[in-house]
This record gives C-alpha cells, sequence and structure tokens, in this order.
C-alpha cells in the first residue's frame, strides 16, 4: 500500500468505516460472535480503535500480537496465536480483512459447504474460490510470423482463484503446530505450507463463487476502487 502511517486494517472505506470494521460486520451479521486479531504491523492503532469502538463488549475477542515483524508471516502467526493459547481447539474460520467479500450470506454457504464435505469426504478444510480473475494487464495474440490477430484489455482468465477465506477443522491447528517452525530465519506463509499439505492428501475441498464477490485491496488503485463502491452503500452494525 505505500508508507502509510496506519496499518493496513485502519484504511477506510468510508467516512467512520475501516476494513476491520467491514471484517468484523461481515461476520457478525451471520451470527458470529467469536474472534481472534491476529496482529503485527503498527498493531497498538488496532487495539486502541478495537478498545475505542468497544468490540471487546460487543464480541468475544482475543489479540494475539506477533514477537517481530522481521521475517514472520502469517503461518507463524497464527503457529504463535495457538502457542499463547489464543485460539481455541474447535472448528474454525480463517479470513483476511482487505480481501473484500461482497456476498454478505458467504460465511454460512462456506460452513454448510465445509461441513457437507466433512460428512461425506471425512474433510479437513474447505477454500473459496472466485471461478475467474480480471487479469491487469492487455493480452495479445499472434499468428506464427509475429503480426497481433487479436488484443483484448484486462480480460476475464477463466482461472479458480483464491480469496482468502477458509473453513477448518481443529485438527489443522494440530498441522499447523507440526509443519510450521517459528525458529527458521524467514517468513513462513500458511498459504506455502498448510494448504498445499492438505491438498496433497486429499483433506481439502472448495466452494467456487462467483467474481464479482471478491474485491482485494492489494495497491492504492484498488483500495480507491473499494471505497468507491462502499461510499455508495450504508454501513454495517454502526449504521
Amino acid at each position: 500500500m505505500g508508507k502509510i502511517d496506519k496499518p493496513k486494517e485502519l484504511l477506510e472505506l468510508k467516512e467512520g468505516w475501516t476494513l476491520l470494521d467491514n471484517e468484523l460486520d461481515f461476520f457478525a451479521k451471520c451470527g458470529f460472535k467469536n474472534f481472534v486479531l491476529v496482529l503485527g504491523h503498527i498493531h497498538e492503532q488496532i487495539e486502541e480503535y478495537v478498545d475505542k469502538m468497544g468490540y471487546k463488549k460487543r464480541f468475544n475477542i482475543e489479540i494475539s500480537v506477533d514477537p517481530t515483524t522481521e521475517n514472520w508471516g502469517k503461518g507463524k502467526a497464527l503457529k504463535y496465536a495457538l502457542g499463547q493459547n489464543k485460539i481455541k481447539k474447535e472448528r474454525f474460520i480463517v479470513s483476511f480483512p482487505d480481501d473484500l467479500k461482497l456476498d454478505s450470506s458467504l460465511p454460512l454457504k462456506l460452513i454448510l459447504q465445509h461441513l457437507t464435505f466433512v460428512s461425506k469426504y471425512n474433510s479437513l478444510g474447505t477454500i473459496t474460490l472466485v471461478n475467474g480473475i480480471e487479469f491487469p494487464f492487455g493480452v495479445a495474440r499472434l499468428n506464427g510470423e509475429g503480426k497481433v490477430v487479436s488484443f483484448t484489455e484486462k480480460p476475464l482468465v477463466d482461472t479458480l482463484t483464491n480469496i482468502g477465506l477458509y473453513a477448518f477443522e481443529k485438527d489443522v491447528l494440530d498441522l499447523i503446530n507440526e509443519k510450521i517452525d517459528l525458529n527458521i530465519p524467514k517468513a513462513v506463509e500458511f498459504e506455502e505450507v498448510v494448504i498445499p499439505h492438505l491438498a496433497s492428501h486429499g483433506k481439502l475441498y472448495s466452494l467456487v463463487v462467483p467474481p464479482d464477490v471478491w474485491l482485494p485491496v492489494n495497491d492504492i488503485k484498488s483500495y480507491e476502487k473499494a471505497a468507491k463502491l462502499f461510499k455508495s452503500q450504508k454501513s454495517g452494525f454502526r449504521s
């Protein structure tokens, strides 16, 4: 996001409505009350914001703060939170506030799909995917002589893409403890270790949704797009 003086979670989608507010609202509308916030960069501002907004009175909130921001990553962050007893040994969802989910019923759809796979196939995890993504560049098709025979600006690519929303059985917490080493001198990403392991062992299933239910906020341009969208909408539980 460039050099900003606040954690990304506190960027406003509209006046008084941050990425963090939006994420909590997204789950609260579906009845979720138990949250674990896994924090790193400028965590003090997020903790102050949570207290200011009274979220600990509305929800059951645990906060885990990474011991460092150097060579850490989401994988280590989850394992550290486990070691601090911030995460209960039960079925859980992993989600990221900078992956905006635009279908308000998506948490319930995910849980229902996940429970179906657990019952039928003894699955351990369900990953949410969109069935297409806008490629951010223009794409050309050439003939044998190098002549451009077609050109499409930012085409919709037919490929299944992860939107950063997962449901897991409690056994995955043991997998996190087993597979992630806090002492290695590099960042460890959750998606690089846990997700491939579940897939290779036939324990990962999917919920596939349309591309228009996901808006990732990865840079200033995508943030401006999200802000424009949300300024035309009412806020959630604070409206």
